[in-house]
């Protein structure tokens, strides 16, 4: 099978290196579902990187996909059947089961259009969003017993320690800071300053990140001081490997990128197009305004405390 075209599994080095990936990917299954049309919808207008998720994630080969897909009749009812079974293994970050149990729920409450679909798939559906609220108060539970703070200052440890390390070194300096916002956003960072926006304790975490964002991007760039550097040249060009050895990284980080919109994120859209997308983006910058911009993009609320 073409490389390009391999299904990315959940032992997959990529998956690995980006544990929010099989997070986004759950959730834009979920969102996939239409029961408005009787057909399999999820696979279609995605990008390579969801239909490869999907081929992984379900252990169908691409090869064989039109073929499972033309012998369905009832799409819904193989939506849901995936939905049921990945979601216990792939959704683990508080926000992906919240965001997956908002589907599922908003899916439930429609009942005119469920009407025409089995008894099965109506109980199948009210089965999973059962299922989703057990595991949203064993969250909260969790929340309310583990010392949050802590949890949350691991995972700041354990991915900068992972980007020091050189396992985003295929992506450019900015597209390796705005991968490590990414984890921290679906990771304990991002859903203890979700649940204590506005608090000392998240104003100081945003700080932090700000600070060891810089300094990476210093080390990076083989930077003493804190030097305005060309944008293009310094910050959005990937340093030359063989070729395909980072193809897979760059285009499911754009894939994590593709609800940002240049105006709200310029730093974050020119990271993924290589080059300045807006005038907000200097031409020539520091480490500093860099980190800076990005952290405010991914985390826009906690870093205002709105």
């Amino acid at each position: 099978m073409n490389e390009e075209f391999s299904p990315i599994g959940p032992e997959s080095p990529l998956c690995k290196t980006l544990h929010c990936l099989p997070e986004k990917f759950i959730v834009d299954l979920a969102n996939g579902i239409d029961v408005t049309r009787d057909h399999l919808r999820v696979q279609r207008g995605r990008t390579d990187v969801f239909s490869r998720l999907y081929d992984g994630f379900t252990g169908q080969g691409s090869r064989r996909q039109a073929e499972i897909n033309a012998s369905l009749a009832d799409g819904v009812e193989a939506s849901l059947n995936w939905l049921c079974e990945l979601s216990e293994s792939l959704a683990q970050s508080n926000l992906a089961i919240a965001q997956v149990n908002e589907r599922v729920t908003s899916l439930t409450g429609n009942v005119a259009l469920l009407a025409h679909f089995s008894a099965d798939t109506r109980h199948q559906l009210r089965n999973l969003a059962d299922r989703m609220d057990v595991r949203l108060r064993g969250m909260a539970q969790e929340i309310a017993r583990i010392d949050f703070i802590q949890k949350a200052q691991l995972n700041v440890d354990a991915t900068f320690s992972k980007w020091a390390a050189g396992s985003f070194s295929a992506l450019s300096p900015a597209s390796r800071c705005y991968a490590v916002l990414e984890e921290l956003r679906w990771g304990a960072l991002g859903d203890y300053c979700r649940k204590y926006r506005g608090q000392r304790q998240c104003r100081e975490f945003m700080l932090m990140v700000t600070h060891r964002a810089i300094v990476q991007l210093e080390k990076d760039a083989a930077l003493n001081q804190r030097t305005p550097v060309d944008m293009v040249r310094v910050w959005l060009t990937a340093p030359p490997v063989r070729k395909g050895s980072g193809g897979d990284l760059q285009q499911a980080l754009g894939y994590m990128a593709d609800g940002m919109a240049a105006e709200a994120a310029p730093f974050i859209t020119s990271a993924m197009q290589k080059r300045p997308v807006s005038p907000a983006v200097p031409l020539v910058a520091r480490a500093e305004r860099v980190a800076e911009a990005m952290v405010w993009e991914v985390f826009p609320r906690e870093v205002l405390g709105a």
